[in-house]
């Protein structure tokens, strides 16, 4: 049925809009591969979108009616004005005025999915395939110590087709909220059949993700585990029990001492109260990097000292006794706050408002079943500001963190 699906489809298609069409629903696999093949897959789906636009006369203005998404080009533009306010003009603009890449591929992405709904579901199919290859693969190593490829990692943690790099609990924490929500939504089945299967889904993910050595990754499969089980509660309280099984996972976990999890819990309980002696969060390395990112702020407070330029900065603010330096300061806000000044972090905190509200609506207030929320689950763990994070700039991270927002938009504006 799905590869019937699959070839009428691309069938009813010409060639061309047949290979933008494929680039798409590979795109969960090219995050995979690296941000050389992310950047490939964006490059010709842009051409072939922009050929669209001007050839063929494809109006967005009838298709798109997100006003969030002039938000982001007002960010992405006042990103590029503080990289040419900056000492590093041409090596922070290579990061902000890029940017305008992903959101260009929003609106690729968007485009395919108002085109067909056949489209959705395809995207769906082949990216729940890839998933099931990916927890295969990572369990396979956590039980045998190698993946299908015989790659051991000999460090106590499952890093799947990821190898060296731990990304693989990022991955799984942001593509699993999108299948679940289209799941929900696009899929004909009973709703309690479909609660319970998801259910299974993300408890897969979440004790994998216990021994990817992400922590923040840990804590975000097992808080999109707690959403669903909201979504559940909204529907019968009889639910709620479910929240006793990721808890009597991780602590059966925790006691058996499988791949040396007590030892990441311990780790984590002394970084966080300095050793045991008071409590210290962020943990002092952590305060160096945001103390840092506010000092660079102080010289540009509009602009800040531009995309990507922490790095080229931090050595001339001085700190004794801790390290103060990276290539990012491993939090979203300082980062923003240091590189792009006042403006780029009030427009940043808006959108995190809103992203938050609709969160806590959701689990307080909201009374009947609403699976959108899980596209604003990826976007959130992207954004949030109380955990560590990645370097916002960095390819791959972005490209991770907003993979969900055209989904969003679509269903949003598609709410029947």
């Amino acid at each position: 049925m799905i590869f019937t699906n699959l070839i009428n489809e691309f069938k009813k298609n010409k060639l061309l809009f047949n290979f933008l069409l494929s680039l798409f629903l590979l795109y969960p696999i090219s995050i995979v591969f690296g941000p050389a093949l992310i950047e490939i897959t964006i490059l010709f789906s842009s051409i072939i979108f922009i050929y669209y636009l001007v050839i063929k006369e494809y109006s967005l203005s009838s298709n798109f009616k997100e006003r969030n998404f002039i938000l982001i080009f007002l960010f992405i533009t006042i990103c590029v004005a503080s990289s040419l306010a900056s000492e590093n003009i041409f090596y922070s603009l290579k990061s902000s005025f890029f940017s305008l890449r992903f959101l260009l591929y929003f609106l690729i992405v968007f485009f395919l999915l108002k085109y067909s709904e056949n489209i959705i579901l395809l995207f769906f199919y082949i990216t729940s395939a890839f998933i099931l290859i990916c927890l295969i693969d990572s369990y396979m190593q956590l039980i045998l110590g190698f993946n299908i490829f015989f790659y051991e990692t000999g460090q106590n943690r499952v890093t799947g087709l990821f190898f060296e790099e731990k990304k693989l609990g990022r991955y799984l924490i942001t593509i699993s909220p999108i299948l679940v929500g289209i799941y929900l939504l696009k899929v004909k089945k009973e709703i309690n059949n479909k609660l319970i299967i998801v259910f299974t889904f993300l408890t897969f993910i979440f004790f994998i993700c216990l021994f990817t050595a992400e922590r923040v990754s840990m804590f975000y499969s097992g808080f999109t585990i707690f959403i669903l089980i909201i979504c559940a509660y909204k529907i019968s309280k009889k639910y709620l029990i479910l929240v006793l099984i990721p808890i009597i996972l991780s602590t059966s976990i925790y006691q058996l001492k499988i791949y040396k999890f007590d030892d990441q819990v311990k780790n984590t309980i002394k970084q966080i109260t300095n050793n045991k002696s008071e409590f210290s969060y962020p943990s002092k390395e952590h305060r160096a990097f945001m103390i840092t990112s506010y000092k660079l702020f102080k010289e540009n407070l509009l602009l800040g000292v531009g995309p990507k330029n922490y790095r080229n900065k931090c050595g001339e603010v001085e700190f004794k006794g801790i390290k103060n330096c990276s290539t990012h300061p491993h939090n979203i806000f300082f980062q923003l706050l240091g590189e792009t000044g006042i403006l780029g972090t009030l427009i940043y905190i808006y959108i995190f408002f809103l992203i938050f509200k609709k969160i806590l609506f959701f689990i307080f207030f909201e009374k009947i079943l609403d699976p959108k929320i899980f596209f604003i689950l990826p976007v959130f763990y992207f954004l949030n500001p109380f955990l560590p994070s990645g370097n916002f700039f960095n390819n791959w991270y972005m490209a991770i963190g907003t993979v969900s927002l055209p989904f969003y938009m679509y269903f949003n504006e598609n709410k029947k």
